[in-house]
């Protein structure tokens, strides 16, 4: 490119384009951490390794810079510490460059932060979800320009102008704060940090008028809850007043139940927590961008803590992604065989510690009762048998089902262990795992057993997965692939 050329910013976008924020009341965001390689040796620990990585630090300036933790702690003096994702502004420009916006490349095109401005919307529609009521929205709308560096606090409301808003107009429910990070020489690129809410629970007014302790049972000093809440709602919203219906006439959106605080008829209490969902927005403005002007979006969300999180699920996030948008591509001829067998098995071999490290979680006794109460149609519970047989517990030993559903799977961290199994048993694929295309079911043997899937039914792993443990299991009966072990 000569000097006379002028260099175009031709598309931009945020990495990551979806985050987790979590809940927490420490000042002190969470260090960053990875998960290292796990020791599935004959004498390994077999237990999932945590590791700190590159952790950056914000002052309120919005001035970075970063470290390396000797430790990592998610809680100070008994408050979690909340996780904060970054996002960071990408693009493409006319000379081939692909990667971070930062400030060279602002210089380079002539641009500078004054053409930067970023845009954040978040909103809480649980209430809203049931009621259909404008009262009962909560949402806030911030913009910021990218010369501005400060904390910003992201304030809830309900619509203005809505009738019995649920938010009264001098209310603020937090739902967070952004901040835009100031680039510096070491730590140049353009980002954005979302501090997620404390997790904190609103009520009406009038909340102290009822016996709460009799309503929630987990409550057992009224006051003391009381004081660690806000009464501050609306008592006269759609909210604190909204029932389900009882029968035929029970509203669906209620499935699965016990999703919100109420009577014993199903009315709501009015309660509201500051979780939220976030959309994130960036222009870029100048004569030296395509079109004039370039936009780029990304979501978040502000949910509870990782209260585990060295044990990661058998179903992440990313594999319900990768089931809505590649759900057939272990369909195709040849995307396990050849190149791919190696990546293949250890997709199947990272599923199977996922499945150990979700039992090491899990209590299958009490699992299996809540199990055999779901599968019976009366409330006493008696009509329907267990899942699995209960095992009587012994001394030292007082959930012996979860004990031994460990047992069990710890034997298939080893790859080649379950291949050989599978290889010798193919039938067992057809009889213990539930495929997620039937009709839900009672709760059964089936893997995975006597968990709860989003809508009440028996839990399934996802298609995309059910499909390529399936692919892979014909390639063995087949006699074709090689091992993990030769292939790496």
């Amino acid at each position: 490119m000569s000097s006379q050329d002028q260099l175009i910013l031709e598309e931009i976008w945020i990495c990551p384009p979806l985050a987790f924020a979590r809940f927490g009341q420490s000042p002190y965001p969470m260090e960053n951490f990875h998960w290292a390689e796990n020791d599935y040796s004959p004498r390994g620990t077999a237990e999932t390794v945590i590791k700190p990585a590159l952790t950056f630090n914000i002052d309120p300036n919005g001035n970075i810079s970063a470290y390396l933790p000797e430790e990592i702690r998610f809680k100070d003096k008994g408050k979690w510490r909340p996780v904060c994702p970054f996002f960071e502004l990408h693009g493409r420009w006319s000379d081939g460059y692909e990667g971070p916006i930062g400030l060279n490349e602002l210089q380079a095109a002539k641009l500078s932060l004054n053409d930067v401005v970023w845009h954040v919307e978040a909103a809480n529609r649980k209430a809203y979800h049931y009621t259909l009521a404008d009262g009962d929205l909560v949402a806030a709308v911030i913009e910021i320009p990218g010369t501005d560096h400060l904390l910003h606090p992201i304030l809830g409301h309900s619509p203005e102008g809505a009738e019995n808003p649920l938010i009264p107009p001098s209310v603020d429910v937090p739902l967070g704060h952004v901040q835009v990070i100031r680039p510096n020489p070491s730590w140049p690129e353009l980002r954005l940090r979302i501090t997620p809410p404390q997790g904190l629970i609103y009520a009406p007014s009038n909340s102290s008028d009822r016996n709460l302790t009799q309503l929630l049972p987990l409550i057992q000093d009224q006051e003391a809850f009381l004081r660690q809440i806000n009464c501050s709602l609306n008592p006269d919203a759609a909210w604190p007043h909204w029932n389900p219906g009882s029968g035929d006439n029970q509203d669906p959106r209620t499935n699965p139940g016990g999703l919100y605080a109420q009577d014993p008829d199903g009315t709501s209490l009015g309660f509201l927590d500051d979780s939220n969902d976030g959309l994130i927005k960036v222009t870029v403005t100048g004569a030296s961008v395509v079109t004039g002007q370039l936009t780029a979006y990304a979501r978040y969300t502000c949910c509870p803590q990782d209260f585990q999180p060295d044990r990661r699920p058998f179903v992440s996030i990313a594999d319900g992604l990768s089931d809505l948008v590649k759900r057939d591509e272990v369909l195709h001829q040849g995307f396990i065989e050849g190149e791919n067998w190696a990546e293949t098995e250890a997709e199947i071999a990272d599923l199977m510690q996922r499945v150990r490290e979700t039992m090491e979680a899990s209590n299958l006794d009490q699992q299996n009762l809540r199990s055999q109460l779901a599968n019976n149609p009366s409330d006493s519970g008696t009509d329907a048998p267990f899942p699995f047989d209960p095992v009587p517990p012994r001394p030292g030993h007082p959930l012996p089902l979860t004990e031994l559903g460990r047992m069990n799977h710890v034997r298939f961290l080893a790859y080649e262990v379950f291949k050989q199994r599978m290889g010798q048993r193919p039938e067992v694929f057809e009889q213990w795992i539930r495929k997620p295309t039937d009709e839900p079911k009672s709760y059964d043997k089936q893997m995975p057993a006597l968990m709860r899937g989003s809508d009440s039914t028996p839990m399934s792993i996802s298609q995309r997965q059910y499909y390529l443990m399936k692919e892979w299991l014909e390639v063995l009966e087949n006699g074709q692939g090689t091992s993990l072990e030769k292939d790496s």
